[in-house]
């Protein structure tokens, strides 16, 4: 006769052994770090984004805003320069860097992303309300601007 033995359900265990539970723990945790960590990226990615968004939208608006000036036979002031900012960016005055035969002072306004820092420099000439002689925008790769050509030309 064989025997066989019958273990009663009284003396098997109602849950599942303790390893498997705690790797599906391991893998939980590992899965809501793993989100929490893109989801602080994303945003982080998010402010560098505006930043550089606000510089360039301020940019551009200063420079189409000159040359629709400039058509008209206006300046651009300093005191118009609030009107065409997005954002709130930090501000630095100082003599200019660069074109210095037209320019004496420079504003450089600067958007703080996180990963990035993104700016704009604005070139003055004199006065109470100085004209605006050049806007210069970051990520342009120009050299000689075409505002300062044309005055050169006249």
């Amino acid at each position: 006769m064989s025997s066989i033995t019958i273990d009663a359900p009284e003396s098997r265990s109602a849950y599942p052994s303790s390893t498997v539970s705690t790797e599906k723990d391991y893998q939980s945790i590992i899965k809501i770090s793993v989100w929490i960590l893109g989801a602080i990226i994303f945003c982080l990615a998010m402010i560098d984004f505006y930043a550089q968004t606000y510089a360039n939208e301020s940019g551009f608006a200063l420079q189409t805003a000159q040359e629709d000036l400039l058509k008209l036979n206006e300046d651009l002031r300093v005191s118009d320069i609030e009107n065409y900012l997005v954002g709130s960016p930090t501000v630095q005055t100082s003599p200019a860097d660069k074109y210095t035969h037209m320019c004496k002072q420079m504003k450089k306004y600067t958007w703080q992303g996180f990963f990035q820092t993104y700016s704009i420099s604005v070139y003055l000439g004199l006065g109470n309300d100085p004209s605006v002689d050049f806007v210069h925008v970051s990520g342009e790769t120009t050299e000689k601007p075409s505002v300062l050509a044309s005055y050169s030309h006249n």
